[in-house]
């Protein structure tokens, strides 16, 4: 079943600066380590009030070291989502709630990683698409959508629909420069 609650940025900040240097400790390394997804957003108010931290490497190498470390401080990865450039891990094998947190392990120079960066920076600097965001997930739950893939798969498909909507932008903005 999924829940939303009213989401805290400041809480959601200081627990992910914490976590951040923890990671930092166990990893021992210069990596880049951000706070992504709903909790990263001051204008996000629904949410499942999960930390979600993006870790980038920056080879295969670096990537297979620090999800062996991950494992090594109970960390639980996610076969389903693993592949050569991304590997997701939880903080907890059961059903996810409030106060978990989600680690998305990913190489530097992928789609993947640049997706949840352009993402978090199109939200924080587009105040109406974050609340837009914030309403969709909280109208899935109004709709009674308590399956936790069809939620998944509905809030993945909006997602999918402001990234390409990012990559446009993005795209248009530098054909200008081209001319």
């Amino acid at each position: 079943m999924v829940t939303l609650e009213e989401q805290n940025y400041n809480q959601s900040l200081r627990a992910y600066n914490a976590i951040k240097e923890q990671l930092k400790k166990q990893i021992n390394k210069e990596i880049e380590i951000s706070h992504v997804g709903s909790t990263s957003i001051p204008s996000i108010k629904y949410g499942k009030n999960i930390i979600d931290i993006l870790i980038g490497a920056k080879d295969k190498k670096e990537f297979a070291e620090i999800a062996k470390i991950l494992e090594s401080i109970n960390y639980i990865p996610s076969d389903k989502s693993k592949t050569e450039e991304y590997q997701f891990f939880a903080s907890t094998n059961e059903e996810t709630k409030s106060g978990d947190i989600h680690i998305h392990l990913a190489l530097k120079d992928t789609n993947r990683y640049k997706e949840f960066i352009l993402l978090k920076e199109y939200l924080l600097e587009n105040e109406k698409e974050a609340i837009a965001y914030s309403n969709f997930k909280q109208k899935l739950i109004e709709e009674k959508i308590n399956d936790r893939k069809e939620y998944k798969r509905l809030k993945s498909e909006y997602v999918t629909k402001i990234i390409e909507k990012i990559n446009k932008i993005t795209y248009w903005k530098w054909r200008k420069y081209e001319k």
